[in-house]
């Protein structure tokens, strides 16, 4: 067998394939035992019919033909083995050159294979934790929260005042055109939290309940594009006004939240959370700009097929996330005024940014000798199922080689970080 392999765009390879007519013979013997297996003639058994026989009752064509397909498959395989830094990607797509019984075969494989990456001099790249401090005011401001969160609404007879919570139907018409998403019933707001745009809140205040009022205003310059600057009409409908009352921030407060027993109790707890919260995102930040830094001076062309299978793998997590929620993923394709095909547009640059990240952890992994040993990804597997109440039927239901691929990367992807961090602390 003689071969050639040509490099073209697109991180492809063009295989062109000779096998010389002597080696054909041990293919068509081949492709004459296939045969014989699976052809029922009468006075043999199936399975049971000698090779002669074959050679007697089916026409040389079909046996050669036969032989052309194992040639394929086994030569394909051959080559592969034979140049190791070859990595496909999804199917070949063979093309027969030259085909005749008697003579030399010729077969042209083209196949997308994994890219070549020439990273930057990522070994110079220093990020440091950016570890933002927990103050007293950040503290007090989400103590406010808490305290947002435990209000009690009691409903009054009187005009709505600023900090009363209310319910109203509006609509919004521009040119006396309704906007997509401009009417909504029983919305609830508290006047002067300005979740709506600047004076509509103030034109809430004084209204009574059940009473309807038509107003203008201007959509900020900086509001999305089709409203930006345009003035709209409003018309409100005030349906319910509450007073708003808030528990005082005290022992009794802080002793609400379970076990707590003092206000000081409460307001520590709050801080060790939210450093470690802190540290969390500080951590999330720096991996990002390292993976960005390496990035940035990659070089590598991307395969179609790469981008394709990103974009399907975001889709079939999304859609088991919007069936875990109780909600139709056609449902929401058409509450969402979207399909298949334009979801599929829609995260091809997300999923090109993705691919570019992992092909950078691969990369570094492979010139630093960076694994995931076999016995690391079996203790995370089992580790992640044991979470499950089936996990024996979860195992039988998946793919478990997809799976173990999935946290092998994932243990991969952790262990590049964690070189990379050393580096930013050295320096």
């Amino acid at each position: 067998m003689e071969n050639t392999i040509k490099d073209l765009e697109k991180s492809q390879k063009e295989i062109s394939v000779t096998v010389s007519n002597d080696e054909m013979q041990k293919y068509i013997e081949k492709a004459t035992g296939e045969i014989a297996k699976s052809i029922e003639l009468d006075g043999f058994r199936k399975g049971k019919v000698p090779k002669d026989v074959v050679r007697q009752k089916i026409d040389a064509e079909k046996i050669y033909e036969e032989a052309t397909q194992i040639a394929i498959e086994e030569t394909y395989l051959e080559i592969l083995k034979a140049n190791p830094k070859i990595v496909p990607l999804g199917q070949p797509r063979a093309e027969i050159i030259k085909m005749a019984v008697g003579n030399d075969f010729e077969y042209k494989m083209t196949v997308s294979v994994m890219p070549e990456v020439k990273l930057g001099d990522y070994k110079k790249i220093a990020e440091k934790k950016e570890v933002k401090k927990v103050d007293e005011k950040r503290i007090e401001d989400e103590l406010k929260a808490l305290q947002k969160r435990k209000s009690s609404f009691i409903t009054k007879d009187e005009v709505a005042a600023m900090g009363d919570r209310v319910e109203i139907d509006f609509e919004v018409r521009v040119g006396g055109v309704k906007i997509e998403g401009g009417e909504s019933k029983n919305h609830p707001l508290v006047v002067g939290e300005n979740k709506f745009i600047p004076g509509f809140e103030d034109q809430l205040i004084g209204m009574k309940k059940d009473e309807t009022k038509e107003f203008e205003l201007k959509f900020p310059d900086n509001y999305k594009e089709d409203l930006a600057g345009k003035m709209a009409t409003f018309k409100v409908k005030l349906d319910l006004v509450q007073k708003v009352e808030m528990p005082k921030i005290d022992d009794d407060f802080a002793k609400s939240f379970g076990e707590i027993k003092s206000l000081a109790e409460l307001k520590e707890n709050m801080k060790k959370g939210m450093e470690a919260e802190e540290e969390h995102r500080a951590e999330h930040e720096m991996e990002h700009r390292i993976i960005d830094a390496v990035v940035k001076d990659m070089k590598v062309e991307i395969p179609q097929i790469l981008i394709d299978s990103e974009v399907n793998n975001m889709i079939a997590e999304f859609k088991g996330n919007i069936s875990q929620s109780g909600m139709d993923f056609d449902e929401y394709l058409k509450s969402a005024n979207a399909t298949l095909e334009s979801l599929h547009e829609e995260w091809k640059p997300l999923a090109e940014k993705k691919v570019k990240e992992n092909l950078a952890i691969r990369e570094i992994a492979i010139l630093e000798d960076i694994k995931a040993e076999e016995e690391e990804i079996t203790k995370q597997v089992d580790e992640t199922l044991k979470h499950y109440p089936n996990a024996e039927e979860i195992r039988k239901k998946i793919d478990m080689h997809r799976f173990r691929d999935y946290i092998a990367g994932d243990i991969l992807r952790g262990k590049v970080m964690d070189f990379m961090k050393k580096i930013g602390e050295k320096k």
